[in-house]
This record gives structure tokens, sequence and C-alpha cells, in this order.
């Protein structure tokens, strides 16, 4: 009995292990979906904008060897609109703010012949002020292969123009780039005031046909204050007011918005009679394409300060005055000698 029983116990074992073989083979793995990363970097630190939503799309055939190729080494027709699509995927994560990792994922047809079936897949340019989109075309590559009367897609994989494959690490890399706008005040002449408020226009404008979606921020007085989105007509301007060796900085700028600074006009008897504001800009542009930008906006008010003399030249009526002294002091000497 107990032989009987070790050898029916053997053979369930044989035959389980029989069972789990046959159910691994062949190996048919069948992709279903690609999935190809989406990047979102933020530059200058101060880089900071509501989320953007990245759109894409897919197309049929591929440019390969300088001509297009919709399929090989298949029976359907290498033609334009006839191999089957992958669609949209809802687990897609294509909302992103600066600094997050997204997925773009497309799921794949089921396909009914062999073959090497290409597409391309581009990102849709936006109009976001700052955003640097990548412009790149990924090929998609799907295999498809027959295997025990099975067709199945062997392989899947997008690669760059190079041949360099992407992948969930190595996709679209887009790019928000904000920088900084530094506004100071320089009082100079012996009736300069100091204490004095100039008031000051600054306006930023939006380049092109791209909308500014960042908040640009400010510190006045020991406040902040902000220039929220949404700008009428693609520019948005405000009103600030400086003293000597003051500075207001502008922060959060998207790359590629132009400014203008104009002050309020202080050349009348009302306004302080200084001469006309002199405006020193390290950009002569006037556009956000770096880390900061400064303008120092002079204004100066001096005179000649009535003494009775002229001061300008009382050193040579001094000198002149020594020496008639000296050689008043060397005749009498000489008399008293002789």
């Amino acid at each position: 009995m107990k032989k009987l029983l070790s050898l029916a116990l053997a053979l369930i074992m044989v035959l389980t292990l029989s069972v789990a073989v046959a159910a691994e083979e062949p190996p048919y793995q069948h992709d279903t979906s690609v999935t190809i990363g989406i990047a979102f970097n933020g530059e200058n630190g101060t880089a900071q904008t509501p989320e953007e939503t990245f759109a894409y799309t897919i197309n049929d055939g591929a440019m390969i060897g300088g001509e297009m190729v919709y399929v090989t080494d298949s029976s359907v027709e290498n033609a334009e609109g006839v191999i089957p699509m992958p669609t949209w995927s809802d687990t897609s994560d294509t909302t992103l703010t600066p600094g997050e990792m997204g997925s773009l994922v497309y799921d794949l047809p089921t396909y009914e012949k062999v073959g090497i079936y290409y597409y391309t897949i581009a990102q849709n340019a936006g109009q976001t002020a700052g955003i640097a989109y990548d412009t790149r075309v990924f090929v998609l590559k799907v295999t498809v292969i027959e295997q025990n009367g099975l067709v199945y897609v062997a392989a899947v994989h997008a690669e760059t123009a190079s041949g360099e494959k992407v992948d969930e690490n190595k996709g679209f890399v887009n790019t928000y780039s904000a920088g900084s706008l530094a506004v100071t005040k320089n009082v100079t002449g012996n009736l300069g005031d100091r204490t004095k408020e100039f008031a000051v226009t600054v306006t930023f404008t939006a380049p092109g046909e791209n909308v500014v979606n960042s908040t640009i921020s400010y510190i006045e007085d020991g406040a902040t204050k902000t220039i929220t989105p949404s700008w009428s007509g693609g520019t948005a301007f405000v009103r600030i007011a400086l003293h000597h060796e003051e500075t207001i900085t502008f922060t959060n700028i998207p790359y590629g918005v132009t400014y203008t600074v104009e002050e309020d006009d202080y050349t009348s008897e009302a306004m302080g009679k200084y001469d006309e504001a002199d405006y020193t800009f390290s950009d002569t542009n006037k556009e956000i394409d770096s880390s900061s930008d400064t303008v120092t906006i002079t204004n100066n008010k001096g005179t000649n300060v009535d003494t009775g003399v002229v001061l300008d030249s009382l050193p040579y009526i001094l000198l002149i005055a020594v020496a008639v002294v000296g050689v008043v002091a060397f005749t009498a000497k000489q008399r008293t000698i002789d």
C-alpha cells in the first residue's frame, strides 16, 4: 500500500509539472500598449507656472530611408490608411507642472497579419509663454509574428530619428523657463531729493500669439503683489514708486516676454524740475531670455552754489596770494640786509 501511494504521488507530481510546462510553452508575449515618458522641467529656480496639458498626434507610417513606410515583411498593403491604428489610453498622464514626469500611453490594436508596422508620434505645438516644447517626432515600431498558429505582438518600442530607443524614462522633454526684472532708482545732484518717490510704469507683453499663464510676483513696501495671468490684449502693466537706491524685482516672468519701463515726466517745475531721466538696461532688446534683467533709472538735479566766490577759481587765487606774500617778505628781508 505504501508503494502504491508513493507511486501515485510521484505520478501526480509529474503530471502537475507537465501541465505547468505545457501552459508556459510556447512563451506568447502579447504587448497590448506602449508607454512614452513626458518630462516637464523648470529652469532658473523661479520657474513656477500653472499645470500644462500636453497633446499628441499619432499617424500611420514613418519616413524610413527617405521613403514613407507603413508596413514591411507582410502581406498587408504598404499604403496609407490600411494598417490598424493604436488608440489613446485613459492611463496617459499628460497634465503636469514643472518638475513632474508624465506618461503617454497608446493601446495597440488587434493585428491579424504578421509584419513590422510603423507609426509616428508627435507632440502638438503649445502656446504657453516660457515653455520650450519638444518638436521631435518619434517612430513607433510594432513587430507582429506568428507562432503555433497564433498571431501576436512580439515587440513594440518607440525610437528617435537617430534610432535611440524611447521608453518611460526617455521621452518628450519640455522646459519652462522664467527670469526676473529688477528696476532700480538712482538720484544724483546736489538738489536731488533722495527721499522723493518717483512713479514708474512697467509694461509686459506676451510673445506673438503665446499666452502667459504664469503669475508674476514683486514686493513693494514690504508687501508681496502679483500680476495675474490672462492679460488683456497680450499685455499687462503695473505702477510702482521708487526712491533713491530702492529696487523692485519682478520674478517668474516667462521667457520671450518683452517689457518697457517708463518713468513719469519730472522735468517740469511742478514735478521737481529734474533733468530728463536716464535709463540703463542690461538687455537692450528688453526681452526676458536669461535668469535676470536689470534697469536703472537715474534722475539728476543740481545747481551751482552762489557763495560770492567762484569756487572753481579759488585754488588759483590762493596760489597767487601766497606768491604775493612771498615776494613781499623776500623784498622786506633784502632791504633789512642792505
